[in-house]
């Protein structure tokens, strides 16, 4: 199992976990789980068009970008 401790944009913990090929989130009392570090990672924290910066990044893409490198790293 590995496992990632990343803090969202707004302040809040998001602990994602990869374990025989499944992904789990947890952030605050939410948790998610799915197939990808997107799914578990967007169940857990949101998502969507939340505009986290003056430059118009969402959480979204802030999400898509942190699941890419997790999965990198998981292999």
């Amino acid at each position: 199992m590995e496992a990632w401790r990343l803090y969202l944009p707004d302040g809040r913990v998001l602990e994602v976990e990869h374990s025989g090929g499944n992904w789990a989130a947890l952030c605050g009392n939410a948790r998610g789980a799915g197939a990808s570090a997107l799914d578990a990672m967007r169940a857990a924290a949101g998502g969507g068009p939340v505009s986290i910066a003056p430059g118009g990044s969402t959480l979204e893409s802030w999400l898509a970008e942190h699941a890419a490198q997790l999965e990198s790293e998981a292999g």
